[in-house]
């Protein structure tokens, strides 16, 4: 049996859009150059909503507030349970770090057109429902 990585994902409102990263150029990472959703991999020593708070203060400057849970789904190709969460934060004082190269906030609405296609075809239903309602 195949132990599943543990990931999280992070949609995060402020004002009314979503914040998408840039991740940077990196050989063999599958959205390299491309916007996605910011997350990352959970470590051993973490919970879920650690890492997410973490990965957000790395790869944003952000402290955020997790709303609530939005649903989990296993990618068996990648090995990788991922954990999607919504979040908020009272703060616009963003900068992309740690593996970002840029960050902006744009309407709900566009973040499936904006963000790198091989990433949204692994995103769960419910979480294209909830960027599909305006």
């Amino acid at each position: 049996m195949m132990t599943m990585r543990k990931a999280v994902a992070g949609i995060l409102i402020h004002e009314d859009k979503v914040l998408i990263g840039k991740k940077i150029k990196k050989e063999g990472h599958f959205v390299s150059g491309c916007w996605h959703i910011p997350g990352g991999h959970v470590f051993d020593n973490e919970d879920d909503i650690t890492a997410l708070l973490r990965e957000f203060k790395e790869e944003t400057n952000l402290d955020i507030e997790i709303i609530r849970k939005i649903t989990s789904i296993e990618i068996p190709k990648n090995e990788v349970i991922v954990h999607w969460y919504l979040c908020k934060t009272n703060s616009k004082d963003f900068v992309p770090g740690d593996d970002l190269s840029e960050i902006k906030l744009v309407d709900k609405k566009d973040v499936i057109e904006q963000c790198d296609k091989r990433a949204t075809a692994l995103w769960p239903k419910e979480v294209l429902e909830y960027l599909k309602k305006h």
